[in-house]
Formats: structure tokens, sequence, C-alpha cells
């Protein structure tokens, strides 16, 4: 059987959402606890402890910067990271205290502010305006902090010299049919985490490597909904911890 590769335009598109993956795109001058003002929608994620692998994800929107933010639809029961959260970098600061930090193989999924960049997916898919790439059985997400390639979704029959030990083979993982990349660790530091989605909840499990897992008609839904013009963030936090959002979003 031929081996099926990306097309010349499903390789740029790849290489868009990684790059947007590993791009912090918050305005610089805004305080570090605020959330960008061009953000028009706002996916959250809140926990019960920083221990706790299990929360509940609601969306929320809002017309101008000025206005105040207002639910959408219902909320969401969602799976997180066996060993619950822990601090990572995204659009904001990690905060200096002594709450856990992210770490490649922890097990905790990340806590912060993050962009949303893309959508990945296996057959056929519409309604989604997001940046949109389809999942090949040659894409690889790659989680080798000593890789020049970590943290970034790669396609390896384009790479002449793999430099990976470990890596996620995205076609063969049920759950990533359908999933929502999220800009967590975006300067690809050393062991901060990697390659992070919202994807599918399919089957009992005490709880995710450290992605953030939702059923799949709730993850299709969010997934249309999910507009690039309105600069869609993640956030996500134990209740405790959750101080920095505006008093709308807080529960």
């Amino acid at each position: 059987m031929r081996r099926k590769t990306f097309t010349p335009r499903a390789v740029r598109l790849l290489k868009k959402i990684s790059l947007l993956a590993l791009s912090s795109l918050a305005c610089a001058a805004e305080p570090p606890d605020a959330i960008p003002s061009g953000c028009g929608q706002i996916v959250l994620m809140t926990a019960s402890d920083w221990n706790s692998s299990t929360g509940t994800l609601r969306r929320f929107s809002r017309s101008s910067a000025r206005e105040p933010w207002v639910a959408v639809g219902g909320a969401v029961p969602v799976l997180i990271g066996k060993h619950g959260l822990g601090w990572a970098a995204g659009l904001r600061p990690i905060p200096d205290d002594r709450s856990p930090r992210k770490r490649e193989g922890d097990r905790r999924s990340p806590a912060g502010v993050f962009q949303l960049t893309g959508v990945f997916h296996s057959g056929k898919l519409d309604g989604i305006r997001m940046p949109l790439c389809p999942i090949t059985p040659t894409m690889e997400a790659i989680d080798d902090p000593n890789s020049r390639y970590y943290n970034r979704i790669v396609d390896r029959s384009v790479i002449a010299h793999p430099d990976w030990r470990s890596s996620e083979r995205m076609a063969k993982i049920r759950d990533y049919a359908l999933c929502i990349a999220v800009g967590s660790n975006p300067s690809c530091q050393q062991g901060g985490g990697s390659c992070v989605f919202l994807h599918a909840w399919s089957r009992r499990r005490p709880g995710t490597a450290g992605c953030t897992a939702l059923p799949y008609p709730d993850l299709l839904t969010l997934a249309r909904w999910l507009d690039p013009a309105q600069n869609p963030i993640l956030i996500q936090a134990p209740r405790e911890a959750a101080a920095f959002l505006p008093p709308s979003l807080r529960f």
C-alpha cells in the first residue's frame, strides 16, 4: 500500500498551526493577569483542586472588551490529567507561588491561559472555522524534550533526520480523531510540557496524560463554535487559583 503523505497545502497549514501553538499572541503591553482585549471567546475549565482528575468546562463570549462575559450553552464534565493540574506557560507568566508546575510526563494538565490554535481531525468534518488540518498516518506529536521538534506536530515523512525517541502517532490514537490544539509552553522550554489537546473522551480511565477530554458531541459543538476572528482562549485552573478571572467567570 502506498503511504499517504500531506499535500503541499496541508503541509503549509500544519506549519501554520504548529507555529501558532508555539507563539504567544497576547498583547505584550497588557498586564499579565489580563485576558487579551481582542479575545471574544473563552473556554473555561475549572477543577475542584490541584490534584483532581475531573473538572467542568464552560463557554463564554462577549461582543467587545467593554462588555461582560455571557455564558454559552451548558456546563460539560471533562477528564483532565490523572494527577491534576500544574501551572504552565501560555499567555500569562507562571505565578510565583508554591502550586504545582507542569513538567513533561507528570500526567498533569496545564493550568493557565492559552491560545486555541487549530483543529486536527480524521475523516470528513464540516462547519469548522478554525485552521483545520487532516490527520495522516505520518503525523506525529513530539514529546521528547531532547528533540529540536519538541512540542511540535510534524509530518515525519518530510523530515530527513528525525531526532526524537518519543512521540504520539496521532492517527493511531482513537481519541485524536477530533482534537483542538492548545498553545501550552509556547517557547518550547525543555520539559515544560508538550502537545496538549482538547480531545474526545471515549472510554473509562482515571485521567489523561495531560490533555483535557470531553464527550465527542460536546467536543464537536465546541470545535464548530470557535471562531479565529474572536481570538479564542482556554483557561484552566482549580477554583482556589482562579482569582485572576473577572467576576462573571468565577465558579
